[in-house]
């Protein structure tokens, strides 16, 4: 029992001395790789942050095993696509088929992604579910065309709706126009009308007064 507990505290000394010391030329702590500290001390441990910084690797992609970029950004594209479900109710999985019982070698299949059932392949309730993920993918494009054409039918809709808005408001301002106008040409009409008859008056009075006048005259020259 002695010398256990000697043997656990000489270790936790040797861990801690370890933690205390600085780390020997060419030690490159692997959570942050940066040289100066051990690991167990590391700055980002301890904050929390345990993402370790991936070094650019030198493996050399050898044809017909390592996938291609084609590959690659085929896969991404085919991983948008949303699952369906399967003959089980399931959410379907995506996979790329590599060999084919009934085809074999020459089977059309081969290096096409398909959507397969998701349950295991030893499961004996595991259906026959395999639908080519292009055509999923058409389905998926169909859509995206449909909803863009309902888009642009519905932006004609609206602007064609603007342009009769506008045409409604162009069209009523020129009948409130028409109506002014004609409202100042009646007001001239009857002020010019007003106008008229006030001058008639005047001369009417003025023969008036001229013939009183007149009158005048001859009176006093009969009285003569």
């Amino acid at each position: 029992m002695g010398g256990e507990e000697e043997s656990q505290s000489n270790t936790q000394s040797g861990a801690t001395k370890r933690k205390e010391s600085t780390p020997p030329d060419g030690y490159v702590c692997r959570l942050c790789s940066v040289p100066g500290h051990w690991i167990q001390v590391c700055p980002t441990k301890k904050t929390g942050d345990k993402k370790r910084k991936r070094k650019p690797s030198d493996h050399v992609p050898v044809p017909g095993k390592d996938p291609s970029p084609e590959d690659i950004a085929e896969a991404q594209k085919m991983q948008e696509i949303p699952p369906p479900k399967c003959f089980c109710g399931l959410t379907s999985r995506l996979n790329k088929v590599k060999r084919s019982k009934a085809g074999g070698d020459t089977s059309r299949a081969l290096g096409k992604y398909f959507f397969f059932c998701s349950k295991k392949r030893d499961d004996e309730t595991q259906c026959r579910f395999a639908r080519p993920a292009d055509l999923e993918l058409n389905k998926m494009k169909a859509r995206a065309g449909n909803k863009a054409a309902q888009k642009k039918a519905e932006q004609e809709q609206a602007a064609q709706k603007k342009k009769e808005t506008k045409q409604i408001k162009k069209a009523k301002v020129e009948q409130s126009d028409k109506k002014k106008e004609k409202e100042a040409a009646a007001e001239e009409d009857s002020s010019s009308s007003s106008s008229r008859s006030s001058d008639e008056e005047s001369e009417g009075e003025a023969k008036e007064e001229d013939s009183s006048d007149s009158d005048s005259d001859s009176s006093s020259s009969d009285e003569e």
